[in-house]
């Protein structure tokens, strides 16, 4: 009897109902009545469409996870209306959650073959943000839906939280079964461990002579852990109003149908059209689109023309560079990043910040119709005011803004495996802390590479390291791959396998002028940060290392970081932008954009302590934590609050010139420092060194000009106020030096502003002045800036920018693409 199901005879219009009832020892009774479901309405078939499925859960991994359980079901649906019932069920009966990922597809089949792609990786996972709420898409999208299917799926895999899953859904869609959620298994109670730190080993920390051995191991155990951030791109509100009425822009493009198109997206916001060989008092350059490349870029032309570009517009003149692939807005985008385009954009905005040019860098999406880009173009050109400095990204039509987020730790790096860690530029300032830290921190094989032979100081350094660990230098320039891999050859014969990639090599130029930086000067700050961070990388990833450490510089992170060394923001912006490209494919590739380290590749002047700095113990702790992050990692360090002018924060410092106190003059081909930039002002009370006598100047002419200079920058007249004590630092010098050749038309050396004691002392020394003191002749040639004579100075022709850029931005002349 119990094997036979017994019959349960139906009675018309009435459900069949049951009961069951359970009755514990403990008192527990319950009873349960289960009905069955009402028939279900006869439904009209699904016309053949595109269909949008949304996988919601905690955590990244949980998406994955469910993605393949979703997917065995979708596979097996091949009626158009079981599977318009399965995403109905997936989009609106699951509570969404704290990550999400979406794909379309036409059938189940289909949609479960996109599914397999979020499960294995190869379509992003996003966190929900909530901020990106305001950019909402559209109710009623334009276009089929098999378009703005694709479009809401790409909003949701940027996170975005806005999207009305239930107005998707097709009429007559039911709930359905589809597997459950993936809950996380794992153990809670708890253990006692130790938290995750580099491995260390009992033997004491080196020293680095003459420092203390204390500031040249491991942060000690109260360092506190500086600040780091990264670059995320937001969705923002579109650009809305302004106007370009009355502003003479010339327009250049590597593409003569988008430079015609932008012309006239720019005359409809009243924008005037330069005529060839015209002035203008605003730029527009639109580069074209390079395919994806891994040839050495070559950033020459692109420098030269900047120079003249720069020295050819006028004061607050407005700029848009236009590129395409320089920034990452999500993981597709990094796949396709270009670090050479990234170095561009940047090294656009730093000079726009040293010549007080208004800036907005553009990356839009080359997908787009060049109606739209050039739309994009025209707003934001008509919506530039003085004193901007902005990034912008464009994707399938939504306008992005980056925005800086906390960094969070990368993995803990046990750092005495078997093998080797290589240390470039490990003889300099920073280089010698680092490799100290390595050891202090259980590495037990260091190769240290450079330029420079190792003197008795670098000698007794490593003497100090070697009963600690096995350490050995040899020279070798990381610009030169061979001879890059010829050191790894060598060392990996004795000690195995490369473990890890420490870059310090690097140098820099004297402070001075974009328009006086020839390519000439500044390819020898390029090089090691360009072609030795790449090689350093592909070394890496060619012998299976588990990182890469870029030493960077903020210089290369924020524009008016880089004033005066507009080659050093270049190459810092290099680096940056290939560890942001070079994704994790078992090496892990970090840039560190530092700022000064206290005390550390300079002389330890309280002045210079005084603005954007960083311990050493900070610095050390820092790096330790990011070793492995990925991507650029900003340390913004502290700020005096009146070390420096709130547009201008400073970079780190190197070691300022004797004569110079406010000024930082390194060595350009020490491997040192890994910032070098301006100093903070220093006191009136600090002592200075004694002016030389200069000639006495009587109001006039030279003398008005100099006035005029201090209040186009500053804002007043100084009058006879000793110029030391109004705490000028090295980016105000600049902009008093481009302010006095703008009006003047003459060219000036900044040592003269500097060695200056009051303005009737630097009229006097200024050219054309009774008794000025000549410009050097390697700062007056190539200045761009006509020589003035008897009556007075020469005004400079109109070059024609089209002439000057276009050949720049035609892909393969100049870029090295």
């Amino acid at each position: 009897m119990a094997d036979q199901a017994l019959p349960w005879p139906r009675t018309t219009g009435v459900p069949r109902r049951g009961a069951v009832s359970a009755f514990g020892m403990g008192g527990v009774n319950a009873h349960v009545i289960l009905e069955e479901p009402p028939v279900a309405a006869p439904r009209e078939p699904v016309p053949p469409r595109s269909h949008l499925v949304r996988v919601s859960a905690a955590s990244e991994e949980a998406v994955r996870r469910l993605a393949a359980a979703y997917a065995e079901v979708f596979a097996a649906s091949d009626d158009d209306r079981r599977t318009a019932d399965l995403c109905h069920t997936a989009n609106v009966g699951r509570s969404p959650l704290g990550y999400q990922s979406a794909v379309t597809g036409p059938t189940g089949p289909a949609l479960a073959e996109q599914l397999r792609a979020v499960a294995d990786g190869h379509l992003p996972v996003a966190r929900v943000d909530t901020a990106l709420a305001a950019a909402a898409p559209p109710a009623t999208p334009d276009g089929p839906p098999d378009v703005w299917h694709e479009a809401l799926a790409d909003l949701a895999r940027r996170g975005h939280p806005g999207i009305d899953w239930a107005a998707l859904s097709a009429p007559g869609s039911r709930i359905v079964a589809l597997p459950t959620y993936p809950f996380a298994r794992g153990h809670y109670w708890h253990t006692r461990s130790a938290p995750a730190t580099v491995a260390t080993t009992a033997a004491a920390p080196p020293s680095t002579a003459p420092q203390p051995a204390a500031s040249a191991g491991a942060p000690t155990a109260t360092a506190a852990a500086p600040e780091a951030l990264c670059t995320r791109w937001r969705a923002t509100a579109p650009r809305t109003g302004g106007s370009a009425y009355g502003v003479t822009v010339r327009v250049v493009a590597a593409d003569r149908a988008i430079e015609g198109v932008v012309s006239a997206a720019l005359s409809a916001q009243g924008a005037d059209i330069a005529a060839p060989g015209a002035p203008a008092r605003a730029l527009v350059v639109v580069a074209a689109p390079a395919a994806p490349t891994d040839a050495e870029p070559d950033l020459s032309g692109f420098w030269e023309q900047l120079r003249e570009v720069t020295a050819t517009l006028p004061a607050q003149a407005r700029v848009v560079w236009v590129e395409h692939r320089s920034v990452p807005v999500d993981e597709a985008d990094r796949a396709l990043l270009d670090p050479a385009a990234a170095a561009r954009a940047f090294t656009v905005r730093a000079a726009a910040a040293e010549h007080r040019f208004a800036v907005a860098a553009l990356d839009l999406d080359a997908g787009d119709p060049a109606e739209t880009r050039a739309r994009q173009i025209a707003a934001e050109f008509a919506a530039l005011r003085p004193g901007v400095n902005t990034a912008v990204a464009y994707r399938r039509g939504i306008r992005y803004a980056p925005e800086q987020v906390p960094a969070r730790p990368g993995p803990a790096t046990p750092l005495d495996g078997d093998g080797y860690h290589l240390v470039t530029g490990g003889l300099g300032a920073i280089g010698r802390r680092l490799v100290a830290h390595l050891v202090h921190g259980g590495a037990r094989r260091v190769g240290i590479v450079g330029r420079s032979p190792a003197d008795p100081g670098a000698e007794a350094f490593l003497a100090q390291l070697r009963p600690h660990a096995e350490v050995d230098y040899l020279r070798c320039d990381v610009a030169d791959a061979a001879a890059l891999t010829d050191a790894a050859a060598s060392f990996g014969s004795r000690w195995g396998r490369l473990l890890g990639v420490v870059h310090c090599s690097g140098g820099v130029n004297p402070f001075g002028s974009l328009r006086r930086r020839p390519w000439s000067e500044a390819a020898r700050v390029a090089a090691p940060k360009v072609a030795g961070s790449r090689n350093v990388t592909r070394l890496a990833r060619a012998q299976g290392a588990g990182y890469v450490a870029l030493v960077s510089s903020i210089a290369g992170a924020l524009p008016h970081a880089g004033r005066g060394l507009v080659d050093y923001a270049l190459a810092n912006a290099y680096q940056l932008a290939l560890a942001e490209a070079a994704g994790d494919d078992g090496t892990t590739v970090t840039a560190h954009a530092w700022p000064n380290w206290v005390g550390i590749g300079m002389e330890a002047d309280e002045s210079v302590a005084a603005g954007h700095s960083i311990t050493l113990d900070q610095a050390l702790t820092g790096f330790t934590a990011h070793l492995r992050t990925g991507g650029g990692v900003v340390f913004p360090g502290t700020a005096a609050p009146d070390s420096a002018p709130p547009t201008a924060p400073p970079t780190a410092s190197a070691q300022p010139a004797p004569t110079a106190p406010a000024l930082a003059v390194p060595a350009p081909t020490a491997p040192g420092p890994a910032a070098p930039g301006p100093a903070a002002p220093r006191p009136a009370s600090a002592a200075r060194p004694a002016a030389e006598p200069a000639p006495a100047a009587a109001p006039g002419p030279t003398y008005t000009l100099v006035r005029d200079a201090f209040v186009d920058v500053l804002g007043e007249d100084p009058g006879d106020c000793p110029l030391p004590d109004l705490g000028l630092d090295s980016l105000v010098i600049v902009d008093l030096t481009n302010a006095i050749e703008r009006l003047g038309g003459i060219t000036v050396d900044p040592s003269l502003v500097m060695r200056a004691r009051t303005m009737a002392d630097l009229a006097a020394r200024l050219p054309g002045a009774a008794g000025a003191q000549p410009a050097a002749p390697q700062e007056a040639a190539g200045s761009g800036t006509p020589t003035p004579d008897a009556d007075g100075p020469a005004p400079a022709p109109a070059p024609d920018l089209g002439a000057l850029l276009r050949p720049l931005l035609v892909h393969g002349q100049q870029q090295g693409h």
